[in-house]
């Protein structure tokens, strides 16, 4: 389904960019081709805090975050502008307004749901090229946070941690020289990484596991900047042994990734998931109910996908009244959400079905 682990494969397909804009640097002016809605932001202002981040009508994951950057926006409606810039938009040679009217339509069509300030590049990509080909940034969404001092702060995926960056930055505490040392650390372990990860998934391949969890072993603490490698090492270990991979599982969700929703959510799907491949010979389903929770938590209860997540490792546990409970909070979520693709909906629907199907012969 949607957590696969040739996904987190996908994180180490990398290429090293000659990046120009780095974190402490001046954040680049906004010549966008037109503002789409809120206030237009012709320069940054001292004092004030910035998020430019950008994204395009035909990117799903860019959809799935708006409601986030939407609640991010009223949570910090005085102290912060949230700024979404379309690029890389398909562009009629024919008609060079056209890609500025399909965003246009995008930004009408959510209403509400997209509530912060939303602008368009030009045909030409000015923007793109300033911003993101410039910090060598090669996939969307991609976040920047410019501080008090018109700066870049941090640049990120928005579900990766923003809430917390933003909450140091406006406060005035962020540490930007620290992050800049830990981006600089991780682009030097990105060029370092290629080989190692491509010797890991060579044995991946010939299915030869355990070489790969050694391969695993020497790259984990070699690659520091890299902590989804752990995640990949569970995957890999239930591969060898399914017993010391559920340990390994509880001990990430209790000390790593304790904090982190979308990794817990990883963990826990690989061992509810009916397409993990090889099958799993002993699932350990109350693990994947612990690791779920804590995610469900981490959420507030409002992200569907997790929700999903619990609801079936309820199910398969044999709680079918559980399952129905958090289901039923997925679906509900869902019908709200014009952000998730409707096959993940129809599925999440479906096992719903299946719940209650399964609810009404136990009685």
């Amino acid at each position: 389904m949607r957590l696969a682990t040739v996904g987190l494969a996908l994180l180490f397909a990398l290429t090293v960019w000659a990046q120009e804009l780095k974190v402490g640097d001046p954040a680049p002016a906004l010549p966008v081709a037109k503002w789409i809605k809120g206030q237009p932001v012709k320069q940054f202002e001292p004092g004030k805090v910035y998020v430019v981040e950008f994204w395009a009508t035909w990117c799903g994951p860019c959809r799935q975050t708006i409601p986030h950057l939407t609640k991010l926006a009223e949570q910090y409606k005085d102290k912060l502008t949230i700024i979404g810039v379309s690029v890389w938009e398909r562009v009629d040679e024919k008609n060079p307004e056209a890609h500025i009217q399909r965003v246009e339509k995008f930004v009408q069509d959510m209403g509400d749901k997209m509530n912060y300030v939303v602008a368009v590049d030009n045909a030409e990509g000015v923007i793109a090229k300033a911003w993101m080909d410039a910090a060598g940034q090669d996939g969307i969404p991609t976040a920047f946070v410019v501080d008090q001092q018109k700066r870049i702060v941090w640049i990120g995926h928005p579900m990766d941690n923003l809430d917390g960056v933003l909450e140091q930055v406006v406060a005035g505490k962020f540490d930007w020289k620290a992050e800049a040392e830990r981006q600089r650390r991780q682009r030097e372990q990105m060029e370092a990484i290629e080989k190692d990860y491509a010797e890991y998934v060579q044995f991946m391949q010939q299915r030869n596991y355990k070489d790969a969890l050694k391969k695993l072993d020497e790259m984990i603490p070699k690659y520091t900047e890299f902590p989804m490698l752990k995640v990949i090492r569970f995957g890999t270990l239930l591969r060898v042994d399914e017993k010391q991979a559920y340990a390994y599982a509880l001990q990430l969700a209790q000390n790593e990734f304790k904090d982190d929703a979308q990794a817990l959510n990883q963990i826990a799907w690989t061992i509810v998931d009916d397409e993990t491949e090889p099958p799993l010979q002993s699932p350990d389903y109350q693990a994947a109910i612990t690791i779920a929770r804590r995610a469900v938590e981490l959420t507030k209860e409002r992200d569907p996908m997790i929700l999903d997540t619990l609801a079936y490792a309820y199910f398969k546990h044999g709680d079918v009244q559980n399952a129905l409970k958090y289901q039923k909070m997925a679906v509900d979520l869902l019908e709200k959400d014009d952000s998730v693709d409707e096959s993940v909906k129809k599925e999440i629907l479906d096992r719903y079905e299946k719940f209650k199907k399964a609810a009404e012969k136990k009685q």
